[in-house]
């Protein structure tokens, strides 16, 4: 089972798109931290057994801010490790942060426990700092970029995670060659789905997706790949005619989020406030309500009928619940901003495919296909 951990509700910034909800000081107690491991371990244990599988869990580390809870997250990590390793459980372990409290020591720590980190930088100064600012307005790229140094390379130890987004988008083209200059091989860029998209601001986006999709072919051409979340993930689409079952979200059934005061959810996206009754799967001291969890679990998907015959419905991210849950309130029904960029990037991803596999790049080849 994947879990996530939301340790507290508060941030040190106030980023305009968060989707984490209004920030106050509640955070988690240990014995919820605790017990959230115990209980996620149960039902891997479970789910292996009745599965006959090897047992595998994942804890992700979620908030606000979770660095702010720095003794809470270590202390938690120890006990998982101790839990998992007694139970034979392979466990990974990640964290979300937005790198302005990530330092040395800390930075030694999570590569001590072999963490893998979720980076929030939007690229440049120009783009980070228009939507990520303290509280009293200032950027805040000066402060979480001083991080990048931890990252350089071409195996590091997390991702930056770029959230596009309608008022930086102009910037997006810039940032993603400022990281690349800086030695960052490994970016997500996460598109602002919560947000209504003026037609100028897609106009640009495709501009510079497509420009993105040329520095891709650079990359490789020089023998210095970079991965870029949005195009890995549909040339591997391509290869496979669509995305294996394993590829989906789990969530609700092998994918939860549990917030600061033991509440249970289908995904971290979906924490918020801590107040979506509707979409609530139980609490982990009382266990997770049977019925509700299993009538959210059957409405996963997409019952838009004009998607049936989409040439390009099995590439398509239109199954992801949070996702078409932020954007239409119903799991199961896809947005035309998701249709908007799952045709744009599916294009580029072709052409960047295409293009590489003609000039049988090596580095493409050998990590695309074993070759």
């Amino acid at each position: 089972m994947d879990f996530t951990l939301c340790l507290t509700h508060a941030c040190n910034l106030r980023c305009d798109y968060c989707y984490a909800g209004a920030k106050s000081n509640t955070r988690m107690a240990w014995d919820v931290a605790r017990k959230a491991i115990d209980f996620a371990f149960h039902h891997t244990l479970r789910r292996a057994s009745l599965r006959g599988i090897p047992p595998e869990a994942q804890i992700g580390y979620f908030g606000g801010e979770p660095l702010l809870e720095w003794p809470l997250l270590t202390r938690s990590a120890e006990y998982a490790l101790e839990s998992a390793a007694r139970d034979g459980i392979t466990l990974k372990k990640t964290v979300t942060t937005n790198m302005t409290l990530l330092d040395e020591e800390k930075m030694t720590w999570f590569r001590a426990h072999d963490f893998y980190l979720g980076l929030s930088l939007d690229g440049n100064a120009a783009m980070h700092d228009t939507l990520r600012r303290f509280p009293d307005g200032t950027g805040s790229h000066a402060a979480a970029s001083k991080a990048l140094r931890f990252f350089r390379g071409s195996q590091p130890a997390g991702e930056i995670i770029l959230v596009v987004d309608p008022r930086n988008v102009a910037h997006l083209t810039k940032s993603v060659e400022w990281l690349l200059s800086e030695d960052i091989r490994n970016i997500a860029l996460n598109p602002n789905f919560y947000i209504e998209w003026p037609e100028s601001a897609l106009r640009t986006w495709q501009t510079a997706s497509e420009r993105i999709g040329d520095l891709y072919i650079d990359t490789y051409r020089a023998s210095q790949p970079v991965r870029i979340n949005v195009i890995d993930g549909k040339i591997r689409t391509r290869i496979k005619d669509g995305y294996a079952s394993c590829d989906k979200c789990g969530f609700g059934e092998n994918e939860i989020a549990i917030a600061a005061s033991g509440n249970i959810y289908p995904c971290e996206r979906i924490v918020g406030d801590d107040t979506n009754e509707a979409l609530r799967l139980g609490n982990i001291f009382t266990g997770f309500d049977s019925a509700k969890r299993s009538q959210i679990v059957a409405c996963r998907g997409n019952v838009i009928e004009e998607c049936r015959d989409c040439p390009v419905k099995d590439r398509c991210m239109n199954w992801c619940s949070c996702i078409n849950y932020a954007t239409t309130g119903a799991i199961n029904r896809v947005d035309g901003l998701v249709c908007h960029h799952e045709r744009m990037v599916i294009g580029v991803a072709d052409r960047v495919g295409a293009t590489l596999f003609a000039e049988s790049n090596p580095a493409f080849l050998a990590r695309f296909y074993g070759a």
